[in-house]
C-alpha cells in the first residue's frame, strides 16, 4: 500500500511538473518580442553645408520613431553620413522639388529569452555597424520620411 502511494505521488508530481513546463515554454514561445529601443542612443552633430541643424534633428527623429519596429534591438548610435555621401546616394533623383538625407547608425540585437521562437532575420547578439537611412521630404519642408533602410 506504501509502495502504491509513493508512485501515484511521483506520478502527480511528473504530470504537475509536466504540464507546468509545457505550460511556460508556450507562454514564452509566443510572447511578443519587446520594441526596439532609442532612449541610450548617441546622436553625433552634424556638419553640412547642405542641412541645417534642425533638419537633421527632424531626420534623427524620424529614424527614432521607426526603430521600435526593429524589435529586441537597441540603437547605439546615429549620425550624418555626410554631404558627399548624401550627393552620391541621390545622384539619380529625378525629382527636383525632393531633397534627401543619409543617416547611419549602429544597433545591437539582444540575444532571445530561452524558450522564445526565433522569427526575426537578425544575428542575435550582434552589433549592425554603418546601416543606412535614406530619408526624404519635399523641399522646405521638415517632414521626413524613410524611403529606404539597411546596409549599404
Amino acid at each position: 500500500m506504501k509502495k502504491r502511494n509513493i508512485i501515484i505521488t511521483s506520478a502527480g508530481v511528473l504530470t504537475l511538473s509536466a504540464a507546468l513546463f509545457v505550460g511556460f515554454w508556450a507562454r514564452q514561445y509566443n510572447k511578443p518580442y519587446p520594441a526596439g529601443t532609442v532612449d541610450k542612443a548617441v546622436v553625433k552633430p552634424i556638419s553640412s553645408e547642405m542641412f541645417t541643424e534642425q533638419d537633421y534633428s527632424d531626420a534623427v527623429e524620424c529614424v527614432k520613431d521607426f526603430f521600435p519596429e526593429f524589435e529586441t534591438c537597441d540603437l547605439l548610435e546615429l549620425r550624418y553620413a555626410g554631404d558627399e555621401e548624401t550627393k552620391l546616394e541621390t545622384r539619380y533623383s529625378q525629382n527636383e522639388n525632393e531633397e534627401y538625407m543619409v543617416l547611419k547608425s549602429d544597433f545591437y540585437v539582444n540575444p532571445l529569452e530561452i524558450f522564445q521562437k526565433e522569427e526575426a532575420a537578425w544575428q542575435r547578439d550582434y552589433t549592425y555597424t554603418d546601416w543606412g537611412w535614406m530619408l526624404a521630404r519635399t523641399k522646405g519642408t521638415s517632414d521626413w520620411i524613410i524611403c529606404n533602410y539597411g546596409v549599404g
